[in-house]
C-alpha cells in the first residue's frame, strides 16, 4: 500500500469536499444576491418617481405662481416650501443610498459568479480522487470506506466553519459602523445641549457636521447590512440557526432618515435617530450571539471526526 500516496490523495479528497460545500454556499448567496438586485431595482425605481415628485413640488413653490402668491400672504409660504425641502432631502438620502446597495449587489453577484466557474469540476474530480483511493485501499474496502466517509465529513465541517466565520466578519463589520454612527449621533447631541444653553454658532456647526457624518455612515451601513444578509442566506439554512430575522436589513437607511430630516438638529430628532441605529445593532448582535453559538457546535464536531480518523488510521 502507497501510504505517501493515499495521505496524498485523503488531502485533496478533504479539500474538495470543502470546495463542494462552497459551491452551495455560492449558490444560495447568488440566490439571494439575485432577488435582492430584483428588490433594489423596484425601490429605485419608486424612489425615482418619489424624489422627482418631490423635487417638482419644491420647484413649483418657488416660483411665482398664484398658489406661491397666496401661501405667502398667509405666511405659510416658508413653512410649506421648508417642508417640501425636507421630504424631497430625506427622497434623495434614500435614493443614493439604494443606488449604493444596488451597485454594490451587482459587483459582488459577478464576483460570486466568476469564483463559482472556478468550482465547476470539484464535484467530478471528487469521485475520481475517491475511486483512486478506494483502489489503492482494496485490500480493506471496509476501512476504505470508513475513512473516505470520514474525511468527506470533516471537510464538510471545514467548509461550514469557513461559512460562518465569514458570517461573522461582515457582522463585526456592520457593528463597527454602527460605533461610528453612536459616536457621530452622541457628538451631535453634546453639542445640541450644549447650543441650548447658549453654545452659538460654533456649537451649531459642531453639532451639524457631526449629522453629516452620522448621514455618510448610514449610508455605507446600509451596504454592509446587505453583505451581512447575504452571508447569512446559506448558514441560515443550518437548522441550529433558528430566529435570527434579516428581514429588518434590508431597509435599515429607509426609517432611518424617515421623519428625521424634519428638525434634524432638534435634540428629540437625534435621539430618535439613535434609537432607531441602537435597534438594528440589537438584531446584529443577535445574529452574531448565535453564529458564535454555531460556530463552537461545528468546530466540535469537526474535532470529534478528526479523533475518529486519528483513532481509525492508527488501528493495529
Amino acid at each position: 500500500m502507497n501510504q505517501s500516496k493515499i495521505e496524498e490523495l485523503r488531502a485533496e479528497l478533504r479539500k474538495l469536499s470543502a470546495r463542494q460545500g462552497r459551491q452551495y454556499k455560492l449558490d444560495a448567496m447568488l440566490r439571494d444576491l439575485d432577488k435582492r438586485e430584483r428588490e433594489l431595482g423596484n425601490e429605485e425605481y419608486r424612489l425615482k418617481t418619489i424624489l422627482e415628485k418631490e423635487e417638482a413640488d419644491v420647484e413649483r413653490l418657488e416660483k411665482v405662481t398664484l398658489t406661491s402668491i397666496f401661501h405667502t400672504i398667509t405666511g405659510q409660504k416658508k413653512t410649506k416650501l421648508t417642508q417640501e425641502q425636507q421630504e424631497a432631502y430625506a427622497s434623495r438620502l434614500k435614493y443614493e443610498a439604494v443606488l449604493k446597495e444596488l451597485e454594490d449587489c451587482k459587483t459582488r453577484r459577478y464576483e460570486l459568479r466568476l469564483e463559482k466557474a472556478d468550482l465547476v469540476n470539484a464535484a467530478a474530480r471528487y469521485d475520481l480522487v475517491f475511486a483512486e483511493l478506494q483502489e489503492l485501499m482494496q485490500d480493506d474496502p471496509r476501512f476504505a470506506e470508513q475513512l473516505c466517509e470520514l474525511e468527506k465529513r470533516e471537510g464538510e465541517a471545514s467548509a461550514h466553519l469557513k461559512e460562518i466565520d465569514e458570517a461573522i466578519s461582515a457582522g463585526r463589520a456592520a457593528l463597527n459602523q454602527i460605533d461610528r454612527i453612536e459616536q457621530s449621533l452622541g457628538s451631535a447631541e453634546s453639542w445640541g445641549k450644549w447650543d441650548l444653553f447658549g453654545g452659538g454658532l460654533i456649537a451649531d456647526m459642531a453639532k451639524h457636521s457631526h449629522l453629516d457624518s452620522a448621514q455618510a455612515h448610514v449610508e455605507y451601513l446600509q451596504v454592509l447590512l446587505g453583505r451581512f444578509r447575504t452571508e447569512l442566506a446559506d448558514v441560515k439554512m443550518d437548522n441550529r440557526l433558528d430566529n435570527v430575522n434579516i428581514e429588518g436589513f434590508h431597509r435599515f437607511a429607509d426609517y432611518f432618515f424617515d421623519g428625521v430630516i424634519a428638525d434634524w438638529s432638534v435634540l428629540s430628532r437625534i435621539q430618535e435617530s439613535q434609537d432607531s441605529v441602537h435597534q438594528v445593532k440589537r438584531h446584529v448582535e443577535h445574529a452574531m450571539s448565535k453564529l458564535s453559538k454555531l460556530r463552537t457546535a461545528y468546530a466540535q464536531e469537526q474535532g470529534g471526526i478528526q479523533g475518529q480518523i486519528s483513532s481509525l488510521v492508527a488501528r493495529p
